[in-house]
Protein backbone atom coordinates (compact mmCIF):
# COMPACT_ATOMS: atom_id res chain seq x y z
CA UNK A 1 0.00 0.00 0.00
CA UNK A 2 1.79 3.44 -1.12
CA UNK A 3 0.69 6.26 1.09
CA UNK A 4 -1.14 8.60 0.01
CA UNK A 5 -0.52 12.25 -1.35
CA UNK A 6 -1.35 14.96 0.51
CA UNK A 7 -4.38 17.45 -0.60
CA UNK A 8 -3.09 20.85 -1.04
CA UNK A 9 -5.32 23.48 1.16
CA UNK A 10 -7.78 25.22 -1.09
CA UNK A 11 -6.84 28.27 -1.92
CA UNK A 12 -9.32 30.61 -1.95
CA UNK A 13 -10.61 33.19 -4.71
CA UNK A 14 -9.78 36.42 -5.32
CA UNK A 15 -12.47 38.96 -6.82
CA UNK A 16 -9.91 40.68 -9.14
CA UNK A 17 -6.29 39.58 -10.04
CA UNK A 18 -3.73 41.84 -11.24
CA UNK A 19 -2.05 40.99 -14.87
CA UNK A 20 1.14 40.72 -13.82
CA UNK A 21 2.86 41.28 -17.03
CA UNK A 22 1.16 44.15 -17.64
CA UNK A 23 1.50 45.41 -13.83
CA UNK A 24 4.27 48.60 -14.15
CA UNK A 25 5.77 48.23 -10.60
CA UNK A 26 5.65 44.50 -10.93
CA UNK A 27 8.00 45.00 -14.11
CA UNK A 28 9.81 47.69 -13.01
CA UNK A 29 10.72 45.76 -9.88
CA UNK A 30 11.20 42.47 -11.52
CA UNK A 31 13.56 44.00 -13.71
CA UNK A 32 15.61 45.72 -11.24
CA UNK A 33 15.70 42.51 -8.86
CA UNK A 34 17.22 40.52 -12.18
CA UNK A 35 19.30 43.19 -13.11
CA UNK A 36 20.54 43.17 -9.72
CA UNK A 37 21.33 40.01 -9.31
CA UNK A 38 23.19 40.12 -11.68
CA UNK A 39 25.68 42.80 -10.32
CA UNK A 40 25.73 40.99 -7.40
CA UNK A 41 26.50 37.58 -8.42
CA UNK A 42 29.43 39.49 -10.29
CA UNK A 43 30.74 41.46 -7.28
CA UNK A 44 30.48 38.71 -5.28
CA UNK A 45 32.49 36.17 -7.23
CA UNK A 46 35.44 38.37 -8.68
CA UNK A 47 35.59 41.10 -5.36
CA UNK A 48 33.80 39.53 -2.54
CA UNK A 49 31.08 42.16 -2.35
CA UNK A 50 27.87 42.55 -2.71
CA UNK A 51 25.56 44.67 -3.99
CA UNK A 52 25.27 46.95 -1.24
CA UNK A 53 28.36 47.46 -0.54
CA UNK A 54 28.94 48.29 -4.03
CA UNK A 55 26.59 50.94 -3.63
CA UNK A 56 28.31 52.46 -0.63
CA UNK A 57 31.56 52.45 -2.77
CA UNK A 58 30.25 54.19 -5.96
CA UNK A 59 28.54 56.82 -3.86
CA UNK A 60 31.64 57.74 -1.87
CA UNK A 61 33.57 56.82 -5.26
CA UNK A 62 31.14 59.76 -6.23
CA UNK A 63 30.87 62.28 -3.24
CA UNK A 64 34.22 61.55 -1.96
CA UNK A 65 32.89 61.61 1.44
CA UNK A 66 29.10 60.70 3.13
CA UNK A 67 27.24 60.08 6.10
CA UNK A 68 25.11 57.05 6.95
CA UNK A 69 22.29 59.15 6.66
CA UNK A 70 23.05 60.77 3.50
CA UNK A 71 23.55 57.42 1.74
CA UNK A 72 20.00 56.04 2.90
CA UNK A 73 18.65 58.86 0.41
CA UNK A 74 21.35 58.37 -2.48
CA UNK A 75 20.69 54.73 -2.63
CA UNK A 76 17.54 54.31 -1.81
CA UNK A 77 18.30 52.02 0.83
CA UNK A 78 17.04 52.08 4.64
CA UNK A 79 19.07 52.74 7.40
CA UNK A 80 19.84 49.12 8.28
CA UNK A 81 21.01 48.36 5.05
CA UNK A 82 23.13 51.04 4.70
CA UNK A 83 24.75 50.21 8.34
CA UNK A 84 25.28 46.42 7.48
CA UNK A 85 27.29 47.61 4.47
CA UNK A 86 29.19 50.17 6.11
CA UNK A 87 30.07 47.69 8.72
CA UNK A 88 31.32 44.96 6.38
CA UNK A 89 33.55 47.87 4.13
CA UNK A 90 34.75 49.11 7.17
CA UNK A 91 35.79 45.44 8.50
CA UNK A 92 37.77 44.65 5.01
CA UNK A 93 39.74 48.14 5.32
CA UNK A 94 37.68 50.05 2.27
CA UNK A 95 36.21 52.85 4.27
CA UNK A 96 36.49 54.79 7.17
CA UNK A 97 34.63 56.92 9.46
CA UNK A 98 35.94 60.24 11.19
CA UNK A 99 33.89 62.62 13.25
CA UNK A 100 32.36 65.82 11.26
CA UNK A 101 34.06 68.80 12.47
CA UNK A 102 30.63 71.08 11.99
CA UNK A 103 28.59 68.20 13.60
CA UNK A 104 30.49 65.63 16.80
CA UNK A 105 27.73 63.76 16.88
CA UNK A 106 28.06 63.21 12.80
CA UNK A 107 30.44 60.56 11.25
CA UNK A 108 31.71 60.75 7.96
CA UNK A 109 32.73 58.05 6.09
CA UNK A 110 34.98 57.78 2.64
CA UNK A 111 36.97 55.41 1.14
CA UNK A 112 39.96 53.90 2.17
CA UNK A 113 43.06 54.00 -0.62
CA UNK A 114 42.28 50.06 -0.94
CA UNK A 115 38.55 51.47 -1.12
CA UNK A 116 39.40 53.89 -3.59
CA UNK A 117 41.54 50.93 -5.72
CA UNK A 118 38.47 48.08 -5.71
CA UNK A 119 35.79 51.62 -6.93
CA UNK A 120 38.47 52.33 -9.61
CA UNK A 121 38.61 48.44 -10.67
CA UNK A 122 34.76 47.71 -10.84
CA UNK A 123 33.62 51.22 -12.19
CA UNK A 124 34.74 50.21 -16.16
CA UNK A 125 33.22 46.58 -15.38
CA UNK A 126 30.04 47.95 -14.29
CA UNK A 127 29.88 50.67 -17.16
CA UNK A 128 30.49 47.41 -19.12
CA UNK A 129 27.57 45.68 -17.91
CA UNK A 130 25.23 48.96 -17.96
CA UNK A 131 26.47 49.09 -21.61
CA UNK A 132 25.40 45.56 -22.61
CA UNK A 133 21.99 46.04 -20.82
CA UNK A 134 21.55 49.13 -22.63
CA UNK A 135 22.29 47.70 -26.40
CA UNK A 136 19.08 46.42 -26.36
CA UNK A 137 18.04 49.85 -26.72
CA UNK A 138 18.38 52.36 -29.65
CA UNK A 139 19.83 56.22 -28.72
CA UNK A 140 16.09 57.32 -28.87
CA UNK A 141 14.97 55.04 -26.53
CA UNK A 142 17.59 55.33 -23.83
CA UNK A 143 16.41 59.45 -24.20
CA UNK A 144 13.17 58.49 -23.73
CA UNK A 145 13.34 55.48 -20.66
CA UNK A 146 15.72 58.14 -18.94
CA UNK A 147 12.82 60.42 -19.31
CA UNK A 148 10.32 58.33 -18.03
CA UNK A 149 12.36 56.97 -15.45
CA UNK A 150 12.43 60.52 -14.15
CA UNK A 151 8.72 61.01 -14.51
CA UNK A 152 7.90 58.06 -12.51
CA UNK A 153 10.52 58.93 -9.88
CA UNK A 154 9.08 62.36 -9.41
CA UNK A 155 5.78 60.79 -9.70
CA UNK A 156 6.60 58.10 -6.54
CA UNK A 157 8.36 60.15 -4.31
CA UNK A 158 5.27 62.91 -4.51
CA UNK A 159 2.84 60.31 -3.49
CA UNK A 160 5.37 58.76 -0.74
CA UNK A 161 5.28 62.58 0.25
CA UNK A 162 1.83 62.55 -0.14
CA UNK A 163 1.20 59.45 2.21
CA UNK A 164 3.80 60.36 4.53
CA UNK A 165 1.72 63.89 4.97
CA UNK A 166 -1.66 61.81 5.76
CA UNK A 167 -0.14 59.94 8.41
CA UNK A 168 0.64 63.16 10.25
Amino acid sequence: MSPSKPTPPATPAVREKIDLESHLPYRLNYVATITALGVTRFLSTRFGIGIREWRVLAILGYYGTASAADMVGSAAFDKATVSRAVSVLEKKGLIKKTIDPAMKRRRLISLTPAGARLHDRIVPLVRMRRRNIEAALSEEERAALSTILDKLKHQVERLLREEEEERL
